[in-house]
């Protein structure tokens, strides 16, 4: 069942059952995967009609935008129209809508809300002398990111190491880097298999020594699945 928040029509969804970690803290790793930026606590006070409310920061302060923070008080307002009206109001929309996630000494309910740039993911904790109500929002972009395969990795003497996802900055480090490879001990290997890449990072090397790769791509298409290259 699928709910329509009014405002901007911000539309809000049950939760699935495989995403109920994502209304809970989680340990720093997973939300930086995730893309974690905060979450706002919500109370609704003794008398169930206040709204108090908490913001803490979980992720780089940069996600924490302007941009963020306008959208969020956007969504935040509009979920007052319903869902976080009041508690009442709360307890009877967790009752009437699907939602019920594990995780939590009393049921919970979870609801997403997700737009183009931004996901919100809203547990609601319907039991009275506690907190109400969480707010979790996520930069969609920084999972895009994270979820993207590492196309390489690059070395050096003194022991740093870095790992690619843009393959535009892999080849520009690797034509950057090559020429001062014997004093900085710069090393890389492809890890990913895709003949335009894998061409590409060859074409570097060749032309290092003033020299033209002379295998195509369909060439390097024939080797997918075999080892990558490096240097």
């Amino acid at each position: 069942m699928q709910n329509t928040i009014k405002k901007n029509d911000f539309k809000m969804r049950a939760a699935s059952g495989d995403e109920a970690a994502r209304f809970y803290a989680l340990p720093p790793e997973q939300d930086a995967e995730f893309g974690c930026i905060g979450h706002v606590r919500i109370d609704f006070g003794r008398s169930g009609s206040e709204f108090w409310h908490t913001w803490h920061p979980r992720g780089p302060e940069e996600l924490n935008s302007s941009a963020f923070k306008e959208e969020l008080g956007e969504v935040v307002d509009a979920m007052r129209q319903n869902v976080l009206k009041n508690f009442s109001s709360m307890e009877r929309y967790c009752a009437q809508n699907d939602g019920a996630i594990s995780g939590g000494w009393a049921q919970n309910y979870g609801y997403v809300v997700e737009t183009d740039n931004y996901q919100y993911y809203l547990r609601c904790n319907p039991v009275r002398g506690d907190y109400h109500a969480y707010l979790t929002c996520y930069d969609k972009q920084v999972q895009q990111m994270n979820q993207e395969p590492v196309v390489g990795v690059v070395h050096y003497y003194n022991g740093e190491s870095a790992e690619f996802r843009d393959a535009r900055a892999y080849l520009d480090t690797i034509r950057e880097e090559l020429p001062y490879r014997n004093t900085t001990g710069f090393r890389f290997e492809t890890l990913i298999d895709d003949p335009q890449i894998r061409k590409a990072v060859d074409d570097a090397i060749y032309d290092l020594y003033g020299e033209e790769n002379p295998r195509t791509v369909e060439e390097y298409e024939l080797d997918k699945g075999m080892q990558m290259g490096g240097m």
